[in-house]
């Protein structure tokens, strides 16, 4: 009779455990289609944290919300950012984890300068992601793509992973995907949530500095890249890694670097650099894409302004292509961009092109005088109608949703270990 109460006891078990699971798992599995096997899953948004500002004016407030958040609250989603500092000692670091906390920023991009090791990489990511507001994760995020642009190497604890090139040249799309389910793999370890690639520029330009002379092109042909590309997304959704695809519209027909100048690609560029990004996207492989700073007057609002500052470059990323994920900038401080607009003219222009999330690499930005003169810009340029304010909250709301499903599909992922490790998924009924 006990062991028959026993069997009772774990099928009632199984039975209150398997209907919480099946409907998280239901939740997750809503927008497997969209996202291509990482299944994130819309929930309500969570409130948004609270802000340095006294109180939310009227202008913040948008007709038909019952609760809305403020100006700062979206735009600080926007918004990842550089710092300095390796340790949650540093200052750079405490001042970084509290623009985060408050919610100026969304995010984070480790560069490195504040990487030593494994240890102190997952101390500081632990730290950073202590105290965050349910629903609103922040994005941590690394250039990690292989060869020659890979900040976390072996000399830090991490294994070296070969070049695009080299990939796409020597091996398999299979092999591929082990080599980077191991990279990821190890990026999730320390607690990265975003991936800065796969690059999937064509190799039509050999001698290009930044991408053929460097490997960071699987190839010249868009089926080659796409190929090896989707091994590399999808090795990183395993591990529920964001990844993004760059540089639109393609960066690998230029003869210059955006690093460092302006790139006229009038001449060079060639239609079957999209190729690539309507194949991935079709699949729903696709979380984010970064615009590069790139010009061609097809993708250009006028007056040389490169793709990352034109709205006309996203509308075609949008419609054309059929992209309803996160859009980020390339860097905002490298040379195509800083030497040749103001800090205040690249705000301005890079939210109206419609970019999701502007990137700020240089750490003299992560101070809070710095990003309250930001905020600022970007206050009196609504004010100006220089931009409105729907399109920042259409910015926000993608930026809310995507770290939501990915906060969701983290929950139903530790619900499944903590059953395994209570023994209630898998576990035997004894024969009485």
């Amino acid at each position: 009779m006990k062991t028959l109460n026993r069997e009772v006891d774990d099928l009632k078990t199984y039975w209150m455990f398997g209907t919480v699971l099946v409907l998280l798992l239901a939740g997750a599995l809503l927008c497997a289609k969209a996202y291509g096997g990482l299944c994130f899953a819309t929930v309500q948004t969570a409130s948004p944290p609270a802000m340095l500002k006294k109180e939310i004016s009227p202008d913040d407030k948008m007709p038909g919300k019952a609760m809305t958040p403020s100006l700062e609250q979206m735009v600080g989603q926007m918004l990842m950012l550089g710092f300095l500092g390796t340790t949650p000692e540093d200052k750079g670091v405490i001042e970084a984890k509290r623009l985060l906390d408050t919610g100026y920023i969304g995010g984070l991009i480790l560069m490195g300068r504040n990487l030593q090791d494994k240890g102190q990489v997952k101390t500081l990511l632990t730290y950073f992601g202590k105290g965050r507001p349910p629903g609103l994760p922040g994005f941590f995020a690394i250039d990690q793509e292989g060869g020659k642009v890979q900040r976390l190497r072996g000399q830090h604890g991490f294994s070296d992973v070969p070049e695009a090139g080299t990939i796409g040249t020597d091996l398999t799309p299979a092999k591929a995907h082990e080599i980077y389910q191991s990279m990821a793999g190890e990026l999730a370890a320390v607690g990265f949530n975003v991936n800065f690639g796969p690059v999937v520029d064509l190799n039509l330009v050999p001698r290009n500095p930044i991408i053929g002379m460097k490997g960071r092109s699987y190839g010249g042909t868009p089926s080659d890249v796409q190929r090896f590309a989707k091994s590399f997304v999808l090795a990183h959704r395993h591990h529920k890694i964001l990844t993004s695809l760059k540089h639109f519209p393609g960066h690998g027909s230029s003869w210059t670097d955006s690093h460092e100048q302006f790139v006229d690609l009038s001449k060079s560029w060639q239609p079957q650099e999209l190729a690539p990004y309507m194949g991935l996207v079709s699949q729903g492989l696709v979380d984010m894409v970064m615009v590069g700073h790139l010009y061609h007057p097809e993708f250009s609002d006028g007056a040389k302004l490169p793709a990352s500052l034109s709205r006309k470059a996203l509308v075609r990323l949008r419609n054309e292509i059929g992209f309803k994920g996160l859009v980020v900038t390339d860097d905002l401080g490298m040379g195509a961009i800083k030497k040749y607009f103001s800090f205040e003219e690249t705000i301005i222009r890079a939210i109206h092109a419609g970019n999701d999330i502007l990137l700020l690499v240089d750490p003299k930005l992560a101070h809070e005088k710095e990003i309250a003169r930001l905020h600022q810009i970007i206050r009196n340029a609504i004010q100006e109608k220089k931009l409105s304010l729907e399109a920042i909250r259409l910015a926000y709301e993608r930026v809310v949703d995507i770290k939501q499903r990915l906060e969701l599909f983290m929950d139903v992922c530790q619900a499944i270990q903590h059953a395994h490790q209570k023994g209630v998924i898998h576990r035997d009924i004894k024969p009485s």
